[in-house]
């Protein structure tokens, strides 16, 4: 599976928010906010394995539907990660696929 967007994800401290527990090793979907408006993704994960929460780590991240961000992304752009609250807050560091 090829990424849309490559991106620095700082998952939150549990204490202050975040998960739980740490995400799967491979895979892991969630809700990416960016500007109050909601879009399913998923953090390709294979080749940096689970992220604890409190962890920072630069992801793959993949669209279920990359149609609906073109043009909206660009580097540098802040978001945040969803799972039924805010877990994790992300910059885009590179856009891969997404072309306007």
């Amino acid at each position: 599976m090829t990424a849309d967007i490559i991106a620095r994800v700082r998952l939150y401290e549990t204490g202050r928010g975040g998960r739980q527990g740490p995400t799967p090793p491979d895979r892991f979907g969630c809700v990416f906010e960016i500007d109050g408006e909601y879009f399913d993704c998923r953090l390709l994960l294979e080749g940096v394995g689970s992220l604890a929460p409190g962890q920072t780590a630069t992801v793959p991240i993949k669209f279920l539907h990359p149609d609906l961000l073109v043009g909206r992304l660009s580097d540098s752009v802040v978001f945040h990660l969803w799972e039924g609250k805010p877990i994790a807050e992300g910059e885009i560091k590179q856009i891969v696929t997404l072309q306007a």
